[in-house]
């Protein structure tokens, strides 16, 4: 029995340093570099500003009251609008490019939380969604996006529904903030 485990045991080491020998994909960690980058700028930027805060209460047919919150991190950048006959925008403006969002909500007695990260030109890269299994044990799934198309996911197989859906539900969000933040008296 001793021989088994120290069997086992030695597999197992072998096959944990097998993969740690693998090289990183270069793809997976510039996302994964981006995301730490993200994670630890949002806690700084938490009451400085660059943020904004949605919730929303509304009832899910069959599930009852939800409330949604919706957390906006972004960088304020100065620009010019490109002003065409008969613009009347302002020609100075501020730009905020959306970086990072997260999103609690619940759906009757189940809680939900998502990420969004953003690249710079404004592009899903990377999301991470919270889901339960069938038997009711919560598990992550994380996305990862190169040139608008799906690239790498890690945990349970996602259907090309879901990943669809992942990328509406990002661009949805990226466009509500945009709306938002450019019409903040509406």
């Amino acid at each position: 029995m001793k021989y088994l485990r120290l069997i086992l045991l030695t597999a197992c080491m072998i096959t944990a340093l097998a993969v740690a020998a693998e090289p990183a994909d270069p793809v997976i960690s510039s996302i994964q570099t981006a995301y730490q980058q993200a994670k630890e700028s949002s806690k700084k930027n938490k009451g400085m500003g660059n943020e904004m805060v949605t919730t929303l209460n509304y009832t899910v047919h069959k599930n009852g009251k939800t409330t949604e919150t919706l957390h906006f991190f972004y960088n304020t950048v100065r620009g010019t609008y490109w002003l065409a006959e008969g613009d009347d925008r302002d020609p100075h403006f501020n730009y905020y490019p959306l970086y990072f969002v997260t999103r609690n909500y619940n759906i009757g007695k189940k809680k939900y939380y998502e990420e969004f990260l953003y690249d710079a030109n404004q592009r899903l890269i990377f999301a991470l969604t919270q889901d339960y299994d069938e038997n009711g044990k919560r598990f992550d799934r994380r996305f990862y996006f190169q040139d608008g198309s799906i690239y790498h996911v890690i945990g349970p197989e996602p259907t090309p529904f879901m990943v669809d859906n992942v990328i509406y539900q990002a661009n949805e969000l990226r466009l509500a903030f945009d709306w938002i933040i450019r019409n903040p008296k509406e």
